[in-house]
């Protein structure tokens, strides 16, 4: 197999999918969208560290992270203000916010817990009397449900690694070889090709393992 390394597009849209957003939104009457879901951060900023927070409104773009992601962030997402946190959520947010004038403030049901909105909402309530947490699902995942030409073209490449993996994982299936053996062999083709990763543990199960649908290699 050839060298292909699979690449995000150059150019990356991020300016129209917050422009998107910010319609979206509006159309909630939130003054800002609080977004938390990692996919939903990574398509909207860029940013590909595992903790951050994105802060968005129609004035401003926002990406708060700690200190290991602040320099990750100021390279992966230049369209955005980064600002570096420290503690939990409720730590930092009210006092990020404190002269925005925002009455509905939207966040993510899905992605925070009921813990954490109760210290956020307490947290808010010392410092901004009429702000409102409002909850709210599927916003930017209804962006992402409509592919862009580039997103597409990762698609096509993704799908074509995939296949030419796979078809090279017919020489490592053999009599002798282990499960796990065989489970490593096909990811480093895949990490070969120009793969970032796996979505999941590849599943390579023989003999009364391959009734399992999600069977651990042995």
């Amino acid at each position: 197999m050839t060298n292909r390394v699979i690449e995000e597009p150059k150019k990356k849209p991020m300016i129209t999918r917050l422009q998107k957003l910010r319609t979206s939104a509006a159309k909630e009457r939130f003054d800002a969208l609080l977004v938390s879901q990692p996919e939903n951060r990574r398509y909207l900023s860029g940013f590909t560290g595992s903790s951050g927070w994105l802060l968005i409104s129609k004035q401003k773009a926002i990406l708060a992270t700690d200190f290991r992601y602040v320099e990750q962030a100021k390279g992966e997402s230049p369209d955005f203000e980064i600002v570096q946190t420290k503690g939990e959520l409720h730590d930092w947010l009210p006092g990020l916010i404190s002269d925005s004038g925002w009455n509905r403030l939207g966040f993510e049901a899905n992605c925070i817990s009921y813990d954490s909105h109760h210290k956020l909402s307490e947290a808010i309530e010392t410092k901004h009397a009429n702000l409102e947490l409002v909850p709210t699902t599927g916003l930017v995942e209804e962006l992402r449900a409509i592919k862009e030409p580039g997103e597409l073209d990762s698609i096509t490449r993704a799908v074509a690694l995939a296949d030419a993996a796979l078809e090279q994982a017919k020489a490592i299936i053999r009599p002798g070889i282990t499960e796990k053996e065989a489970a490593w062999e096909i990811e480093k083709l895949l990490r070969q090709e120009g793969s970032e990763g796996i979505a999941f543990e590849i599943i390579v199960a023989s003999g009364p393992n391959s009734a399992l649908p999600h069977a651990k290699p042995t």
